[in-house]
């Protein structure tokens, strides 16, 4: 009996705060859109799922977050795909170094493998697309890694993951009667402030412009203090929809997490 191949790839699954409309083109659905990692191309899925246990697990337990920061219009002679440029506020290290791990076991199982620099990005559409059009956005996007999937593309531009090793999520966003309300995760109070801020860029993206990775915080007030001084920035150049963050709440220990319940006055 013949044995059934796939077209097979390894990608990070991206979470962002997508634009509602974009220009014409084949657009990929949201949930569908990934950074690829690894290309194996059509291959015996039974294989490699058998293999599967021993593949290297990432550095980073939540999702790391950053902004799509600029458009890229591939390949660059006669381009057939928009995709977003990925740059990532923490954790690129993390990211490129789980990369060329994540190469090296699949070259140990003999799977051939593309050495070509990795450039971090998400294909939004395929062709046909007007470049021009595209050209005109300019938005940056927030954006973060959700997870990790081993895909099987089935064609039409649908994705279907075979295996997930998932990530915790920076934020989520809760139910608030008057204001806005959100759970902050981090793994230190470094993380807590970025996933704050970032948790912020999902609700309003054009604030993505005041943040940075950068950040001195020795107690929780010293980053409702920050966040604050950013917000007044933001809203004082650009407007924003935010009044302060509240001084509220404070960050507890959630088995190896750090969680912390931010609430926005609008």
């Amino acid at each position: 009996m013949k044995e059934e191949k796939k077209r097979l790839f390894f990608g990070a699954e991206i979470t962002a705060a997508w634009p509602k409309e974009l220009p014409d083109g084949r657009l990929l659905d949201e949930k569908a859109r990934h950074m690829t990692l690894a290309f194996l191309g059509e291959t015996s899925f039974a294989k490699l799922q058998a293999r599967l246990s021993s593949i290297p697990r990432p550095g980073f337990h939540v999702g790391l977050v950053g902004r799509a920061d600029r458009l890229l219009f591939l390949p660059e002679r006669e381009p057939h795909v928009v995709a977003a440029h990925v740059e990532l506020f923490h954790g690129d290290d993390l990211l490129h170094a789980y990369q060329k791990n994540l190469l090296a076991w699949l070259k140990e199982q003999k799977y051939p493998v593309d050495e070509r620099p990795f450039l971090p990005h998400v294909t939004i559409a395929r062709a046909p697309f007007s470049k021009a059009e595209w050209k005109e956005v300019h938005e940056e996007i927030p954006l973060f890694v959700s997870a990790i999937h081993l895909y099987e593309s089935v064609g039409n531009l649908t994705y279907q993951p075979l295996w997930t090793h998932p990530l915790h999520v920076p934020f989520e966003e809760l139910e608030h009667t008057a204001d806005i309300a959100f759970r902050i995760f981090g793994e230190d109070l470094h993380q807590i402030h970025l996933h704050a801020k970032m948790a912020l860029a999902f609700k309003y993206p054009p604030i993505l412009k005041y943040i940075s990775a950068d950040s001195i915080e020795h107690s929780l007030d010293d980053i409702v203090i920050a966040l604050n001084e950013l917000v007044a920035k933001a809203d004082e150049e650009i407007g924003t929809p935010f009044k302060a963050v509240s001084f509220h709440g404070s960050v507890k220990q959630r088995d190896s997490l750090l969680e912390w319940e931010m609430i926005v006055d609008v």
